[in-house]
Parts: structure tokens; sequence; C-alpha cells
């Protein structure tokens, strides 16, 4: 990531909307997001994906009701280069925001330091299965899918006959393929990583209080991910205690 050209981005933003709360990205690789915020008021854990357009207009189905009475979420993520736990606690996350509800049990096969798939029970009945690969070429572009089941109506962040994400432009050149998909006229030429972290944390300077709930949600979903992948060691289930429920 560019962290500098990144700020420079960021203050872009708060000088457009005149966002008087100040803060300055940095590199952290023990971060899922690999950068935090650094405030006046402390470091922030930054979920970007919460403001990511696909899985807010998920969740807007189903808190608005388009999406009646969600029973089950399936989430797959599959990257090259990543650290296992980020791609579980990235979904952990995902899974207890679109569910609204804290993941209560969590029963994981996992495969080395590569592959996990995770069955998880969520307080309010839903449940969901999840499964990460940090298997892929180093380098190969990510394929994820998130969908949600209900009793009326199913959702999904991919067209319905893709099997992996679609650029908008491909350009066969000497080079070799290169491939076009900028969404984000403010933020143009940043990778989606670049500027869906960029965009969370405008979020934060923006609205303040969203600073406590994403350190809340980080140090419960941290510890559920720790719990769970040590748990498929001895193939037991992870019950998860009251004192890390976000």
């Amino acid at each position: 990531m560019d962290v500098e050209s990144m700020n420079t981005a960021l203050q872009c933003l708060r000088e457009k909307y005149a966002v008087s709360a100040e803060g300055t990205l940095v590199v952290d690789a023990g971060q899922a997001a690999e950068v935090r915020l650094e405030t006046d008021g402390g470091a922030v854990p930054l979920l970007p994906w919460r403001v990511e357009r696909r899985f807010a207009e998920l969740k807007k189905m189903i808190d608005g009701g388009t999406l009646e009475q969600v029973s089950t979420l399936r989430f797959a993520v599959m990257h090259g280069g990543a650290r296992l736990e980020h791609l579980v606690y990235r979904e952990f996350d995902l899974c207890e925001w679109m569910a609204g509800s804290p993941i209560l049990k969590a029963f994981a096969a996992v495969a080395g330091s590569k592959v996990a798939n995770v069955i998880v029970t969520f307080a309010n009945g839903m449940s969901a299965s999840v499964e990460c690969s940090a298997a892929l070429p180093e380098g190969a572009a990510e394929i994820d899918r998130h969908e949600i089941i209900a009793r009326r109506g199913v959702a999904c962040d991919r067209v319905v006959d893709t099997q992996v994400p679609q650029a908008s432009i491909y350009a066969f050149t000497a080079d070799g393929v290169k491939t076009y998909t900028d969404t984000d006229a403010e933020l143009f030429g940043f990778s989606d990583a670049e500027i869906w972290a960029v965009r969370a944390a405008f979020a934060v300077l923006k609205a303040p209080a969203l600073a406590a709930e994403w350190k809340m949600a980080d140090c419960g979903v941290k510890e559920k991910v720790t719990q769970t992948l040590a748990c498929a060691e001895t193939c037991v289930p992870a019950v998860f205690s009251e004192e890390i429920q976000a």
C-alpha cells in the first residue's frame, strides 16, 4: 500500500467535506486491513469492509426487510499471500455485522496455516459457513463471494453467473493483461484495498463515535478468531463467553 498517497487523499477528503477531526494512516502488519488510523484519541483499528459498497448494500437488504427472516450466511474468500487469521477475522466481522448478532459458537477444520472451513452459530439463531484460503499464488487477485439466504429471498455480492470477480476493462498488451475497475472518482488510481482503507479512515474522522464501536468489535473478533483456530486442533467447537461478545 502507498500509505503516503493514501494520507494525502485522506486529507483532501477532510478539506473537501470540512471534517475537522485529524488522523493519519499508519502501516500495521498486525491488522487485517494492513493499516490503522492514528488520531488524537489514540489508534483506531479499521474495518474497511464495513464501508465497502457491496457489503453496505447487503446490510441494507437485511436491515430494511428486503430479505425476510435471514437464516444462513455463506461466505468464502481466497487470497494469495495473506495471513489465514486475517482472512477469518474479516469474514467473522462481516458475519457479526451482517447478522446484527454476536457469534456464540464456532467449529473449524483447518489445513496447516493456509485453509480454514468454519461453521458458526449466532446468538439470534442464524448460522453461517465461512471458507477461507490463503493458498492462492502470490500476487493472484482475491476471489470472494458472500451470499445471504433467507426465508424469502437470496442476495449475493457477485453476479449470479460469475465465480470470480470481474473487471470493467481488460487490456491485452505486449506486457500482459491489465485490468481496470475504477469505481471511485475521488480516489481514482488507488487499488480497492487502498480505496476502502481511506474511506474507512474518513468515516471514523467524520463520525468519531465509530472509533469506539470498531475498537470493541476488533477486540471481540480477534479473540474469537484465536479461540476458533486453536480449537480446530482438538476438533472441539469454540464456545465464546459473554465477556468477549461485541
